[in-house]
């Protein structure tokens, strides 16, 4: 079997604290409104264990005529301003990120990682050779937004 991984790792800082955009991107239920791509996301569960938020959620993407759904496992630790996202369905066989936002001088640092592998389909062949396009305008969405809430 192919091992196809792809990964990316993104170090940016931002003038907004690190609890700002923390909670914008865990606010998931939002991403619909400004996430390239997102057509819906719908929660299917959440439960609350001190400092961790675990949330299952459906996401349905769109890309001209393609349209998957997959689920999410989302791990959100308000403590340590971390957020892991795990995929194992839809298009992917693998399809994990993690999130890390940590306070500055000026604003945050934002750390974010993704790593996947896409299905031997046709979707995950399409999904492969997006990846960077896909990935540069994933980051700047999230950075769109926190201008649009916090300026």
């Amino acid at each position: 079997m192919q091992n196809n991984l792809k990964s990316k790792k993104l170090t940016r800082r931002i003038e907004y604290s690190a609890d700002d955009m923390y909670s914008l991107v865990a606010d998931v239920e939002k991403y619909p409104f400004f996430v390239p791509a997102c057509k819906s996301l719908e929660v299917l569960k959440k439960s609350k264990d001190g400092n961790l938020v675990r949330i299952d959620a459906v996401m349905e993407v769109g890309y001209g005529f393609l349209n998957e759904f997959f689920t999410s496992h989302i791990t959100l630790n308000e403590e340590k301003f971390t957020i892991e996202v795990i995929n194992n369905d839809g298009p992917f066989r693998r399809l994990n990120n993690y999130w890390q936002f940590n306070d500055t001088e000026s604003g945050s640092e934002i750390i974010f990682e993704i790593d996947f592998i896409a299905k031997n389909s046709f979707t995950g062949k399409i999904i492969n050779l997006m990846f960077e396009r896909v990935f540069s305008k994933y980051i700047y969405a999230f950075e769109n937004r926190a201008n649009e809430l916090y300026n």
